[in-house]
């Protein structure tokens, strides 16, 4: 079974649906103790289900089209901050390169203060990044749980269909689940049912501009 991790670890649930469903028969009605009577046979229960899935929950997250819209949207707001960080980093590499070069050149004096710079661009990008990076998880996992939620309905409607007694997610690295047959794997078919249930609308390309 072949495993990908396309993102940072999201709390997708495991899915246990159990679609069993009883039918009870009806008391025989009540007759006189003289005549024989045949009793009316008892409805047997309907067997539960017994088969078993797997899913990638991640994968088809991000596979959805809803989830590749909002992985869009969300590079885009962060893109900014994204490319002032990158400039940032590239300054701090042109303080090192300038010391590195004039080891041999510079004077005591001059190294201390370009180390001193070093240090303290260091120290400000190592800030700007953790907090990127803490917007950044903070979002996506709100974001990540609300299309979970809406996975989890899928999932069970899934199931429902298709007569499964369990659904078992997969995605997490310490998965319990050792090997799998490929053929039990059902996060293609989830992906198109959560399509179909929560459509993402198309936008229209915006009109050209006449020049």
């Amino acid at each position: 079974m072949r495993r990908a991790a396309l993102l940072p670890a999201v709390f997708v649930p495991v899915v246990l649906v159990g679609m069993a469903a009883l039918a009870f028969g009806q008391e025989p009605p009540a007759v006189p103790a003289t005549p024989a009577v045949v009793p009316s046979p008892e409805v047997s229960p309907s067997p539960a289900p017994t088969r078993v899935a797997t899913i990638f929950a991640q994968n088809a997250i991000v596979g959805t089209q809803e989830g590749q819209k909002a992985a869009a949207a969300l590079a885009t707001k962060f893109d900014p901050r994204r490319r002032d960080f990158e400039a940032k980093q590239s300054a701090l590499q042109t303080f090192r390169d300038r010391l590195k070069s004039g080891a041999a050149t510079l004077s005591a004096t001059a190294k201390a203060e370009l180390s001193q710079t070093i240090d303290t661009r260091y120290t400000e990008l190592k800030r700007l990044g953790e907090d990127i990076q803490s917007q950044v998880d903070e979002e996506q996992g709100a974001l990540l749980q609300t299309l979970g939620d809406k996975l989890v309905q899928v999932i069970g409607q899934y199931a429902g269909d298709h007569g499964l007694a369990i659904v078992v997610d997969v995605s997490a690295q310490q998965s319990p689940v050792l090997w799998a047959a490929p053929g039990i794997d059902i996060t293609s078919e989830v992906v198109r049912l959560y399509d179909k249930v929560h459509p993402v609308p198309v936008t229209a390309p915006a009109p050209l501009r006449k020049q």
